[in-house]
């Protein structure tokens, strides 16, 4: 007696639902880059801050980087939008900005700019008199050691 072959139904987009939590688009991987490279390039930016500031805390390097970063593309943050970036209590991302300036803590590695059009706001910014140059250049130091031309190209790109 020969078995019936069960067929498998064939997969069929779910649409979504009311609610339901929207998935994150396909990231496409480059080719030459893996998990060994990210870590080697974090550990040699987490060393240079340790070098820096040897008291720094994650939430405020998280912070400095973000400011860094947003600052850098051309629209700094303010203090409800690194909130809703980081998704942290706004009580926490007020302590830890605030330990970041100047005013707040010895630090001093971010400060406060008034927003161009709504006086009520204030800018976060990287305080460059007081920015270590030894944080970027470790980065970049570290991903062109392991990687090479691949960060090259992307710099490129």
């Amino acid at each position: 007696m020969v078995k019936p072959v069960l067929e498998t139904p064939p997969l069929v987009p779910r649409t979504k639902k009311a609610g339901a939590k929207a998935t994150r688009p396909e990231i496409p991987q480059l080719d030459g880059f893996d998990d060994e490279g990210v870590r080697l390039a974090i550990l040699a930016a987490l060393e240079a801050v340790y070098e820096c500031f040897p008291h720094i805390t994650l939430p405020q390097y998280l912070i400095t980087l973000e400011v860094r970063k947003a600052e850098r593309d051309g629209s700094p943050h303010t203090l409800a939008s690194i909130v809703k970036k980081l998704k942290m209590p706004f009580s926490t991302a007020s302590r830890v900005v605030w330990s970041l300036t100047e005013e707040g803590g010895d630090i001093g590695i971010i400060r406060y700019l008034n927003h161009p059009t709504d006086r009520r706001k204030k800018l976060l910014v990287i305080n460059e008199r007081n920015e270590p140059n030894e944080i970027p250049r470790a980065i970049t130091r570290a991903m062109l050691d392991y990687y090479g031309e691949a960060v090259r190209q992307l710099k490129g790109a």
